[in-house]
């Protein structure tokens, strides 16, 4: 199925949607339909992205941030997920993994044709997993930013897996910059992004789906470490791949564990007393 759309969805009412789809019951044989949903003519809104930069610590400047083009797309996923034709409820679904490229720096005045489809889902030791695309073109046609997020929907039992042993601790240099999520920024995050899911909005909501406390949104934490690495990147990046491992429990208090790589810098988000590892990425 695929449908064209006038205009970006309104964020907030395409999520009052999720609750609906908690009656669904996907069976055993799970098949992940071929969905699109595009748009033409989107543009940045200059105070809602004066506001992701302000709550993601990303600096003033001429091009989009390069997490930005997912939030602006977010409507999109929600609305394929809420849609008739998507077998799973959207709420508990488990964000795995996220693979960023941008072929240039994008224009905050900009406008863009996107496009979110849905990839082939796969079973997995932990579950099935699928893709969201979202693809911008340009006014010339030229693609120029795509994202890959994986999703996780869990249909088996938790544990069984061979636990892999610790790793070796890292040779190389590394340079340490402190992460604060203060309690209420699952809620101002998810204002600005229009992701209003209860696990990150208070403890007592979060509660309701086996969190002890609200959590940080993914895509928050993965927006405040790109801007902390992408400072001593010292250029526009092209690439941004994350794996997110563990929740961060709010309020938190972490550290960004940055090392240069092969292409560009690694980075991870180490738990306060170093333990626990949040999310592992790179950005080139």
């Amino acid at each position: 199925m695929s449908e064209t759309l006038k205009e970006m969805p309104n964020p907030n009412r395409e999520y009052f949607g999720a609750l609906g789809t908690l009656r669904r019951k996907p069976g055993k044989e799970i098949t992940i339909p071929a969905l699109e949903v595009c748009v033409t003519g989107v543009r940045a809104k200059p105070e809602n992205l004066a506001a992701y930069r302000e709550v993601c610590g990303f600096a003033d400047g001429d091009s989009l941030p390069i997490t930005y083009p997912h939030v602006l797309a977010a409507p999109l996923h929600i609305r394929l997920m809420t849609g008739r034709q998507f077998p799973l409820p959207m709420l508990g679904l488990v964000h795995l993994r996220n693979k960023i490229t941008q072929t240039r720096e994008l224009a905050v005045d900009e406008t863009f044709d996107v496009r979110v489809h849905t990839g082939v889902g796969r079973q997995t030791s932990k579950g099935l997993e699928f893709d969201f695309m979202t693809r911008y073109s340009d006014a010339q046609g030229q693609e120029v930013w795509t994202g890959e997020t994986t999703i996780l929907f869990r249909n088996r039992p938790a544990g069984g897996g061979v636990k892999k042993p610790p790793a070796a601790p890292d040779p190389r240099i590394a340079e340490y910059a402190e992460l604060n999520a203060p309690a209420d920024i699952g809620r101002r995050y998810g204002r600005i992004a229009g992701d209003l899911n209860p696990i990150h909005l208070y403890a007592m909501t979060a509660k309701l789906f086996g969190f002890p406390r609200a959590i940080a949104h993914g895509m928050w934490t993965l927006a405040r470490s790109a801007a902390l690495t992408g400072a001593q990147l010292g250029r526009a990046p092209r690439e941004l791949t994350v794996q997110f491992k563990q929740p961060l429990l709010l309020p938190a208090r972490a550290s960004l564990k940055v090392v240069a790589g092969d292409k560009g810098l690694e980075f991870s988000l180490l738990g306060a007393s170093g333990g626990k590892v949040h999310l592992a990425g790179a950005i080139a």
